[in-house]
């Protein structure tokens, strides 16, 4: 992947800069700061937080091949700060399901309170994980506001309770505090949350409103989630690994030559 060539928004390298230390290490790499500087021969590697022109440029623009980093689905809780950041081509998460070159899920950081080997099917109520107000709805062009009115009425006319939970707080806050209502639903519903995986470790059946790297296994029950856990180590990848390249590597691998 030496011959590829990236840009990368000045705030990217600036706040995330050992994400992308290998690009500029072996690559052709170009630090921009403004959507007039991109060029569309070039890939768009960019992380969060992020300006609003990088996410309107590729909204605009469907020619920019672009790299979307955030947060990692599955271990960060059990670090002090993110350990682990998912990477996505030309999408806000890998939805895309393929086959995988080798094994990767002996590297996910699994506990036992975030794994249960059996299917739990029982439940008193829905849990809908909310999204905050973020770009992803601009993105899916959708509008918050009325997407969370319409959503809210509809899971309340059914015919099993609903409890909502807010994005609120530091991630490790939020873990610990959404792990016991999703361990006593029947379902979890969200729109881009990570909550959707950890929902499908312990056994629950997810629906996803928006875009999820598990999409692929909404609405369903009774699978083996071995291929789960494998898409999600391929779309995942620590610090180091993006350091000595491996993250990088692998992407292009499972996401782009697929």
């Amino acid at each position: 992947m030496l011959h590829y060539k990236f840009q990368v928004p000045e705030n990217s390298k600036k706040l995330r800069g050992q994400l992308f230390t290998f690009l500029y290490a072996n690559c052709d790499v170009k630090t921009i700061s403004s959507p007039q500087e991109i060029e569309e021969d070039r890939y768009l590697a960019f992380s969060h937080p992020f300006d609003d022109w990088v996410f309107d440029s590729i909204i605009q623009n469907k020619s920019i091949n672009f790299f979307h980093i955030d947060n990692g689905y599955i271990g960060n809780h059990r670090h002090k700060t993110p350990w682990y950041y998912r990477i996505s081509y030309n999408q806000l998460q890998n939805t895309k399901v393929k086959d995988i070159p080798y094994s990767r899920s002996n590297l996910l950081e699994m506990d036992q309170r975030l794994w249960s080997d059996d299917w739990n099917l029982d439940g008193r109520y829905n849990l809908i994980v909310l999204p905050n107000q973020s770009n992803i709805f601009k993105y899916l062009g959708q509008d918050y506001n009325s997407w969370k009115i319409k959503t809210l009425q509809y899971y309340q006319s059914l015919d099993i309770p609903l409890i909502k939970r807010e994005k609120i707080g530091k991630r490790r806050q939020r873990f610990e505090e959404i792990l016991p209502l999703m361990r006593h639903a029947k379902k979890v519903i969200t729109y881009h949350s990570m909550a959707a995986v950890e929902a499908l470790c312990l056994g629950k059946p997810i629906e996803i409103l928006g875009q999820s790297a598990v999409e692929h296994w909404q609405n369903q029950h009774g699978f083996d989630r071995k291929n789960m856990l494998e898409h999600i180590a391929w779309s995942q990848f620590s610090r180091t690994e993006y350091q000595d390249g491996t993250a990088w590597k692998c992407a292009f691998k499972y996401q782009v030559e697929q």
